[in-house]
C-alpha cells in the first residue's frame, strides 16, 4: 500500500509541475491573489479578526450577571459542601456496589456476566415467563461464560484486530477502563447475582427483552454517572439514532453528572462568556413565546425539550478540554454520521420503503427514491448531513498517517453519496457553500481544480440529478411553489406577530395560519428557519439568534487565528466545522431545520464542538506565548 501511495504522490508531483508552469495557472493564481489581499485589507475581516472589545462584555454586564445566577449558585454550592459531597460519595455503600459492577462490566469479566445472566434467567422464570428458549438462553450461556473468569477486554487490548481498526481512525484506546481490585473475590459475584436476578424478575413482570436489556443500561447509567465524559459521547453518537425522547433523557442524565462533577472537582470552572449568555437569552425568550402562545401547553413542552437540547451546548464546552478529548469527540460524531449515511444507502440498494412521499413525481419520475435513513424525513437526513460531511472532511486532512486518510476520505464519500440520494436540493446548495468556505480558508489553491471540474459534472452526474438541481426556482415543482406560498402566509402572519410571536410548535402555528394561508396551502411551519424563530419567538427572538451566530462566526475566526491559520490542523477543523454551520444556515432558507428536534440537538453540540475548538486553539496559543 506504502508503494502505492508513493506512487500517486510522484505522479502528482509530475502533474502538479505541469500545471504551475501554465498560463492558465498563473492567471487564476493572479486572480485568487488579488481576492485574497483585498478580502485580509476589508473591513469586514480586520472586524472578525481582531480583539476590538472585549467578548465577553455581554457576560459582564447586569443582565449576564443576572443570567450567571445557576452557575454561581453551583459555584457558591460547591464552596459550601463540596468536600461533604465527596466524601459521602467516597464512602457510600451503595454507590461502591454501582462502581464494582460497572468495573465488572467494563472489564468484561465473564464470570461476572455467567452469573448475572444465569439469574437473569432463574428471575424471568420467577416472573412468570414460561420455560422456554427465552429463560433458557441465559441460563445455559450463564453456566457456560461462569466457567471461564477472563477480563475479555485485556483480550481486546492485545488484539491485532481491534490494534487495527483503532489505526484506521485514529483512536488511542488504553483499554485502562477498570480497577483491578473490583474484579476480584465473590462479593462482585453476589452483586452480580442480585442484579441478575432484579432484572430478570422486571423483565418477567413486564417485557422480557427489557429485562436483559437492564443488565447493561445499568451500568451505561453507572458509568454516565461517573463519568459525564462518557455521556457526551453517548449524546453525540445516538443522536441521529435514537428517539426524540430517549434523547431528551438522556441530555438530562448527562447534565445531572456534570452538575456533580462540578460541584465535586475542585480544579472545575464553569465557562459562561457571550455565547453562553445569548443562548441563555434565546432559550428565555421563547419561554417567554410559550407561557404567551396561542397553543401554551404544547409550547411549553416543546420549551423544555429546547432547553435541555440547547444546554448540550454547555456539556460539550466543560468536557472537551484539550486536543484527545475533542479528536474523540469528533470522531464518535463521524462514525455515528457513517452508520445513518450506510443506512440510508442500503434503503436505496435494497428498496426500503420506496414511497415517493417527498417528490413531484410528474417533473422528476426518473427518480428511484429518497434516502432519509433513521432520520424520517430526505430533507433532514441532508441537514444532518451538512454538519457531519465537513467534520469527516476535516479529520481527513488533518490525520497525518495514509491510512487513516484514505479511511475518513472513504467516509467522506459514503456521506456525500448518500446526500446526493437525499435528493434534496437545498442540502446540494448548502454543502457547495459549505465547500466554498472551507476551500477558501483552508486550500484556496483548489479553487483552480474547482474551475476545471465544475464544466464537467454535467458529463459525469446521472441526468436525474442534473434534473434535480436545475430545477431549482421552477415555479412548475409543487414543492417549490408549496414553499412559496406557505412563506408568503408566514410574512402575513408576522406583520401581526412580529412582536411576541404565536408560540412554540406546529399546534400554535396550525391555530393561526389558516387565516393568513395562500392558495389553500395547509403546512406545520414555515419552512424558513428564520421565518420560523421570527414567527414563533418574534423580533426578540430572530434578533438573539442572529448575533448568536455574528458572535460564533467571529469566536471561530479569532480561534482560526489561535489555532495557526491556514494549515494548522485545529484551524482546519475550525474551518470544517463553521463550514457545515454555513451549509447548515443556508438550507435554513428553504427548510425549517429545526423542526427535527433530533437536528436541533445536532446543531448546539456541533456549535458547542467548534467553540470547544476555539478555547483550545487559544489556550495553546496562550502557552506558546508563554
Amino acid at each position: 500500500m506504502n508503494h502505492n501511495i508513493g506512487y500517486f504522490e510522484a505522479l502528482w508531483a509530475v502533474l502538479w509541475g505541469y500545471i504551475r508552469q501554465s498560463g492558465t495557472y498563473r492567471l487564476l493564481r493572479r486572480i485568487y491573489d488579488g481576492i485574497s489581499s483585498s478580502w485580509r485589507r476589508s473591513r469586514i475581516t480586520g472586524w472578525f479578526r481582531r480583539e476590538n472589545f472585549s467578548e465577553d462584555f455581554l457576560s459582564a454586564s447586569l443582565a449576564g450577571r443576572i443570567l450567571r445566577l445557576p452557575f454561581t449558585f453551583l459555584e457558591w454550592l460547591r464552596r459550601r459542601c463540596g468536600k461533604t459531597l465527596t466524601e459521602k460519595i467516597k464512602h457510600s455503600v451503595f454507590l461502591g456496589i454501582c462502581d464494582t459492577y460497572l468495573n465488572n462490566f467494563l472489564a468484561l469479566n465473564l464470570r461476572f456476566l455467567g452469573i448475572t445472566l444465569f439469574f437473569a434467567g432463574g428471575g424471568l422464570i420467577l416472573g412468570g415467563v414460561p420455560l422456554g428458549y427465552l429463560p433458557a438462553l441465559p441460563l445455559v450461556l450463564g453456566i457456560l461464560l461462569f466457567a471461564l473468569d477472563i477480563n475479555l477486554t485485556d483480550w481486546l487490548k492485545h488484539s491485532r484486530l481491534v490494534s487495527f481498526v483503532c489505526a484506521c481512525f485514529g483512536i488511542e484506546a488504553d483499554f485502562n477502563w477498570y480497577q483491578n481490585e473490583k474484579v476480584q473475590g465473590k462479593p462482585r459475584l453476589l452483586i452480580g447475582a442480585a442484579a441478575g436476578l432484579l432484572c430478570g424478575i422486571a423483565g418477567g413482570l413486564g417485557s422480557p427483552l427489557i429485562g436483559l436489556a437492564l443488565l447493561p443500561g445499568l451500568a451505561v447509567l453507572f458509568l454516565i454517572l461517573k463519568k459525564p465524559e462518557a455521556g457526551m459521547l453517548f449524546l453525540v453518537f445516538l443522536a441521529p439514532l435514537a428517539p426524540t425522547m430517549a434523547m431528551a433523557g438522556l441530555s438530562i442524565l448527562c447534565l445531572f453528572s456534570l452538575i456533580i462533577k462540578s460541584l465535586t472537582d475542585a480544579d472545575f470552572a464553569w465557562k459562561f462568556d457571550s455565547m453562553g449568555f445569548l443562548i441563555l437569552s434565546f432559550i428565555l425568550i421563547y419561554l417567554f413565546a410559550g407561557i404567551t402562545s396561542f397553543a401554551m401547553m404544547k409550547s411549553l413542552s416543546i420549551w423544555a425539550i429546547y432547553l435541555v437540547f440547547m444546554a448540550a451546548y454547555f456539556l460539550i464546552i466543560h468536557l472537551v478540554k484539550n486536543r484527545k478529548q475533542l479528536d474523540r469527540v469528533l470522531t464518535v460524531f463521524v462514525l455515528s454520521g457513517l452508520c445513518v449515511c450506510l443506512y440510508g444507502i442500503a434503503q436505496y440498494v435494497f428498496g426500503w420503503d420506496t414511497a415517493q412521499a417527498w417528490m413531484d413525481e410528474e417533473m422528476f419520475s426518473d427518480i428511484k427514491m429518497r434516502i432519509y435513513s433513521t432520520l424520517d424525513n430526505p430533507n433532514v437526513l441532508g441537514e444532518y448531513i451538512l454538519l457531519v460531511l465537513p467534520a469527516a472532511i476535516g479529520l481527513m486532512w488533518t490525520r497525518k498517517g495514509a491510512l487513516q486518510k484514505i479511511v475518513y476520505a472513504g467516509i467522506s464519500a459514503v456521506m456525500f453519496l448518500a446526500l446526493l440520494l437525499t435528493s434534496s436540493r437545498g442540502c446540494w446548495l448548502g454543502f457547495m457553500a459549505s465547500a466554498a468556505v472551507f476551500v477558501t480558508f483552508v486550500a484556496g489553491k483548489l479553487w483552480g481544480l474547482v474551475l476545471i471540474i465544475v464544466p464537467l459534472l454535467p458529463a459525469v452526474l446521472p441526468e436525474s440529478i442534473i434534473n434535480r438541481f436545475t430545477s431549482i426556482g421552477d415555479l412548475k415543482d409543487s414543492s417549490t411553489s408549496y414553499r412559496v406560498y406557505i412563506w408568503m402566509g408566514t410574512l402575513a402572519m408576522i406583520q401581526d406577530f412580529w412582536i411576541s410571536g404565536i408560540g412554540m410548535g406546529s399546534e400554535a402555528f396550525t391555530e393561526i395560519y389558516p387565516f393568513y394561508a395562500y392558495n389553500g396551502i395547509v403546512a406545520p411551519h414555515s419552512h424558513n428557519l428564520f421565518l420560523q424563530i421570527l414567527v414563533e419567538s418574534g423580533i426578540g427572538g430572530i434578533l438573539v439568534f442572529l448575533l448568536i451566530l455574528l458572535f460564533f462566526l467571529k469566536k471561530m475566526m479569532t480561534g482560526y487565528q489561535a489555532g495557526g491559520g491556514k494549515g494548522a490542523p485545529l484551524s482546519t477543523l475550525i474551518c470544517a466545522l463553521s463550514a457545515g454551520v454555513c451549509g447548515f444556515l443556508l438550507q435554513g432558507m428553504f427548510d425549517n431545520c429545526f423542526y427535527n428536534y433530533r437536528v436541533l440537538l445536532i446543531f448546539w453540540y456541533v456549535i458547542g464542538i467548534a467553540m470547544a475548538c476555539t478555547y483550545i486553539a487559544k489556550s495553546l496559543s496562550k502557552e506558546d506565548m508563554a
